[in-house]
């Protein structure tokens, strides 16, 4: 994106209504740059243009808006350094970014830690291609945090290869791509692959205890039927659930249970589906009088499910069981799980 000087010219400079701004960082004005905004502003509102944005121009403000992160951050250390939230009567560098750009204290905590971690040796490097908008911010916490995990027997030659080695592949990766990725950083060191491979492990290790140290379930009863469930899960434990979750809600299975409480008489309660894809019910036998056909329908459990036996045929057991044949106003006993799924003791 090309953004030409301002003008006097009509059209040229800042557009009507536009913010005039008079502030400054550190004593360096920053009018210019609010009014290079507001033309690019006018620009893409001006019909008249006929402005079609390409991929160089999204890459151009993301490498700006990168700069301006890695201009907050070092404006971050540079207060943390200097103590400042002790003059405010804050009670960290935390709280006094939380304060000062109005955002949550998790957020304010993230940017202090990697603009500290900046700030720090070792991180030349990522530092200059932060500054440069060459990677994001990000890019350069993963960077960071590699760089905090490396074994300590490392020369300084060789964290400086691994570093360079995570930069370039942060010009060319996406976050989780470089996440993944980091995990091998101490391959650019040229260790051995035992040491490379035990070095994977223990940050496997150290992420699985976080993951657990950090889970949380939150269960909220809606009051109309629904409980929301929201959860913070190690990723092996959320699979398992979401199977879980899927068995009990898929189309396929709410299209079987939906099938089975339709032929539900009275007295029977539907208790969900099996596992096997099949519905199951807790069955309690009516009360009212069994109506006598060439096969047993109505209040049997068999009928709710499809399953009709002759009506010369004695009970099953599980017809006997649920009150199915028993003399008027027998009150049957509640049975359960029954599978729709039939077997050989189904049969005749």
């Amino acid at each position: 994106m090309t953004i030409t000087s301002l003008d006097s010219q009509p059209g040229g400079g800042m557009p009507s209504g536009a913010v005039s701004r008079g502030g400054s960082v550190v004593g360096v004005p920053t009018g210019v740059l609010h009014a290079l905004v507001d033309q690019v502003h006018a620009r893409l509102a001006d019909p008249a243009a006929g402005v079609v944005v390409g991929a160089a121009d999204i890459g151009e403000v993301e490498r700006i808006a990168r700069r301006v992160e890695a201009l907050r951050l070092a404006l971050v250390a540079r207060a943390d350094r200097q103590q400042v939230h002790r003059r405010t009567g804050h009670s960290s560098t935390s709280a006094w970014v939380a304060s000062a750009t109005r955002s949550g204290g998790a957020d304010a905590a993230r940017k202090v830690q990697l603009a500290t971690a900046l700030d720090g040796e070792g991180l030349a490097v990522t530092r200059a291609a932060f500054d440069a908008g060459d990677v994001s911010s990000r890019c350069a916490g993963i960077i960071a945090a590699t760089m905090d995990k490396l074994p300590e027997t490392l020369t300084d030659v060789e964290r400086v290869k691994v570093e360079t080695s995570l930069v370039q592949k942060a010009q060319q990766l996406n976050p989780g791509r470089l996440y993944r990725a980091a995990k091998f950083a101490l391959a650019a060191a040229e260790r051995s692959a035992a040491e490379v491979a035990e070095h994977v492990e223990a940050q496997l290790v150290d992420q699985e205890c976080r993951a657990y140290r950090l889970a949380t379930v939150t269960m909220q009863d809606l009051g109309d039927g629904t409980t929301r469930l929201q959860a913070l899960l190690p990723t092996f434990t959320a699979r398992m659930l979401g199977k879980v979750l899927q068995s009990m809600t898929a189309p396929r299975r709410d299209h079987l249970r939906q099938a089975a409480e339709a032929l539900l008489v009275d007295g029977q309660t539907a208790a969900g589906d099996l596992s096997d894809g099949s519905v199951a019910a807790d069955l309690h036998a009516s009360t009212r009088q069994a109506q006598h056909s060439s096969n047993v329908t109505g209040d049997t459990a068999g009928a709710a499910f499809g399953i009709n036996a002759p009506a010369e045929a004695g009970p099953t057991g599980q017809q006997a069981a649920a009150g199915v044949g028993a003399p008027r106003g027998w009150v049957g006993m509640p049975i359960g799980p029954i599978s729709t799924g039939l077997t050989a003791a189904d049969g005749p």
